[in-house]
């Protein structure tokens, strides 16, 4: 039928006309731009006359970035489900698994039930974010991007690879890592990154562009004032904070563009860093950097979410672990009453017994609560992860 702007029924359509057909699909996603539909009696004459039909691959979207998906209040899963369903009707690049916030996928004891979403890159994730607090007025935590990574594993004594398992996989959510003690290669995704900016900028960006991992670095001149600058980066590297610390080191004056890298990885030493807070681990806090910088990055993290976690009754320790070890640890102190004083007056006198006797019954109670309290994650918190070179 036709679309003016009400739907009228015609049960044909012609060569430039714009309208609509009632297809029996479950899923409104598998309607793809860019595909052919047909009768099942024109498909053989299609297929005769070698007309091209486009692939799957062409129509899907492959993304270069995921992320968890959580709602601020426990409670609104469904809500946000159903938003991000809704989202991905007009969105193709949106490529949605449901975790279960039971299992190491999800948001564990401190997020709960979320979404792991692939997306087209950095701007897309900005841009699906406003999108649910305008569109559907949601506020949803919004996990660091993680980068797929393609993991060999090696041949090795002590551990050796189930019957049928596959040597070489990639790695899409960092729940999946290897496990301590097997012996693997990781290939990191690299991309070309080329800037603009004026010369006078030229030792921050080399500068910026070598903390950075980046490699092949050249120079060139456009003009008397703006030098074009081309390095290969770790994609993993480009999609955290650089463009934030680019516009820092440039005053604002710099852009930039990235394209795919070749060959398109690269072997690094990287290790997983886990967060811990009161000894659980927190898998959608988790990065992935190299192992020289591990502890300063895993450091930086540590200190800037004591910074932004709130306080609790009691204390919240912070850790930070790679390959077995923790690497860096901070701690949250707990809010404290005074015990000893009531109305004004000190309880007990000069009685130091009874003094004693509150000050470790008020000392279980932290203990009693420390082991069963909740720590509230926010955003910010995951923004310190995010910006931690």
């Amino acid at each position: 039928g036709l679309v003016m702007p009400e739907r009228i029924r015609t049960g044909t359509l012609q060569v430039g006309c714009m309208g609509y057909v009632v297809a029996g699909l479950r899923d409104p996603r598998e309607a793809r731009p860019g595909s052919i539909i047909s009768l099942q009696k024109t498909m053989q004459t299609l297929i005769s006359n070698q007309m091209e039909l486009p692939s799957s691959d062409a129509l899907t979207h492959q993304s270069v970035l995921y992320a968890s998906v959580h709602p601020m209040e426990g409670d609104g899963f469904d809500e946000m489900h159903a938003a991000v369903n809704r989202l991905a009707l007009n969105d193709t690049g949106l490529e949605i698994h449901q975790t279960a916030g039971s299992s190491n996928n999800g948001g564990g004891p401190f997020l709960g039930p979320g979404l792991r979403v692939g997306f087209q890159g950095l701007l897309h994730v900005e841009v699906f974010r406003q999108r649910l607090l305008d569109e559907f007025d949601l506020e949803a935590i919004v996990t660091p991007p993680k980068v797929p990574y393609r993991i060999q594993y090696l041949e090795s004594k002590n551990y050796k690879r189930p019957p049928g398992a596959p040597m070489e996989e990639v790695i899409e959510d960092l729940a999946d890592w290897p496990a301590q003690g097997h012996r693997f290669k990781v290939l990191e995704p690299m991309v070309d990154v080329r800037i603009l900016a004026p010369m006078e900028y030229a030792g921050n960006i080399m500068e910026l562009t070598k903390r950075k991992r980046g490699t092949r670095m050249q120079t060139k001149p456009i003009d008397e004032h703006i030098w074009l600058f081309t390095a290969a980066m770790p994609w993993a590297d480009v999609v955290t904070d650089f463009h934030d610390d680019l516009k820092s080191t440039t005053a604002g004056y710099a852009s930039f563009d990235v394209s795919e890298a070749d060959p398109p990885q690269q072997e690094s030493d990287l290790v997983k860093v886990e967060l811990l807070l009161n000894s659980e681990i927190v898998d959608p806090l988790a990065f992935v950097c190299h192992r020289d910088v591990a502890q300063s990055q895993a450091r930086v993290v540590c200190q800037k979410l004591q910074e932004v976690l709130p306080r609790q009754q009691f204390v919240t320790v912070i850790q930070a672990k790679a390959d077995g070890k923790i690497i860096a640890s901070s701690r949250i102190r707990a809010y404290r009453k005074d015990v000893l004083t009531k109305g004004g007056k000190t309880v007990g006198g000069g009685d130091i017994t009874r003094k004693r006797k509150l000050l470790e019954k008020q000392k279980k109670g932290k203990k009693r609560q420390q082991a069963t309290g909740k720590v509230q994650l926010s955003q910010a918190a995951f923004n310190s992860v995010i910006s931690r070179g």
